[in-house]
């Protein structure tokens, strides 16, 4: 029989941020664990303005959307949630501790305490230097609390190769965990109306500066989008057009076929089921939900062949160079004239599918605690 036990979470993910991928991940790992009667576990977390923990009854903290404009605010949320947190440890009334960020300020307080630490991917050792804004700087901060977990929990098969790659860790604290997704029992609420969609179109999905890539796609299919004139680009999340984009889109002569759709589920779950094809032009990523949110929504998936896509897709994607725009015009040609094609990339998307459940991630993640205490 496996031990009883008791995990510590704390508030770093859930603070000053309604959304993203990482709030997502330990999220759905306590929405999992609340069903289970084998382990229990504790959100260190006092304010918040995630709306993924909004109503879960494992969370007891306050809201603060009300005062989210407030100059400041996140800061002073996330110094009241670090005290709080910092209690908590010091306590000593669990069995593992699992940050949710890579902040260090619980490493004098933990103790022996086992520490399991999430790896998603290695953007800010890849590109820190060219795109700051990823995080340049974190490399002493991460190798640090590798060097202390217990063990380190990565996304993606690639995302482990990364670790080996940019720290000094021994490959056998590394264990590989993929990612599940909740999309498809998130359908649309009775009486929610369809929002109006011009069709035929591509999804592209979250944010789309840096290593995403957008700009290079949007250069890429012009000539796709002037050849077929009722194909349109519908972008959802990741913010609404910068004006270097509206320029783009503008000089470009297809303004008005490049729409922006804010993301919430009910309403992504209509755009993946609807889209012609969904398209991931990504340079880097650990792992890639979107795959797996598009599979769930019976789309066709057209991807870039870097980093973690192809481990996650596997057969049933069309791939591209994501820099070469020959590549992706050709790739985007074949998903919107091959009728043939998008019905095999839905029937393997599908099965595929059935190889990733938020549960079997939670599943797995429990076999990693059990296996140090």
């Amino acid at each position: 029989m496996f031990p009883f036990m008791k995990v510590l979470y704390d508030h770093q993910t859930f603070t000053g941020v309604p959304y993203g991928g990482i709030s997502r991940y330990f999220f759905e790992l306590m929405r999992s664990f609340s069903n289970r009667s084998d382990i229990e576990f504790d959100l260190s977390l006092r304010l918040s303005n995630n709306e993924y923990i909004d109503q879960s009854s494992f969370s007891n903290h306050m809201r603060y959307r009300s005062l989210a404009q407030l100059p400041n605010i996140h800061k002073v949320a996330s110094v009241l949630n670090r005290l709080s947190s910092l209690q908590r440890i010091r306590a000593g009334k669990f069995d593992v501790f699992h940050p949710t960020y890579y902040h260090r300020y619980f490493l004098d307080a933990i103790g022996t305490k086992p520490l399991v630490i999430t790896f998603h991917d290695a953007t800010s050792e890849r590109y820190g230097k060219q795109y700051p804004e990823v995080g340049e700087g974190l490399y002493e901060l991460k190798k640090k609390l590798l060097r202390r977990a217990d063990c380190i929990i990565s996304i993606s098969e690639f995302s482990k190769q990364e670790i080996l790659r940019f720290f000094p860790v021994e490959p056998e604290k590394i264990k590989v965990i993929h990612l599940g997704t909740t999309l498809n029992e998130s359908a649309l609420a009775p009486g929610e109306p369809l929002p109006s969609l011009p069709m035929p179109y591509l999804l592209y999905v979250g944010k789309r500066g840096l290593y995403k890539n957008f700009d290079g796609f949007f250069r890429a299919i012009q000539p796709v989008l002037h050849r077929h004139p009722d194909l349109h680009l519908i972008c959802a999340g990741g913010g609404s057009f910068s004006q270097h984009e509206q320029s783009l889109f503008y000089t470009s002569r297809l303004a008005n076929r490049v729409h922006y759709r804010p993301a919430t589920d009910a309403g992504l779950l209509a755009l993946y089921q609807h889209a012609r094809a969904f398209v991931f032009p990504s340079l880097n990523e650990g792992f890639g939900i979107p795959i797996l949110e598009a599979f769930s929504g019976g789309c066709p998936v057209v991807l870039s062949d870097r980093s973690s896509l192809p481990e996650i897709a596997a057969e049933a994607a069309l791939y591209f160079d994501p820099e070469n725009d020959e590549s992706i015009a050709e790739a985007i040609e074949r998903i919107v004239t091959d009728d043939a094609l998008c019905a095999d990339l839905r029937r393997k998307g599908t099965e595929r599918l059935r190889n990733f459940s938020c549960d079997k991630t939670a599943r797995q993640t429990l076999e990693v605690y059990q296996s140090l205490h």
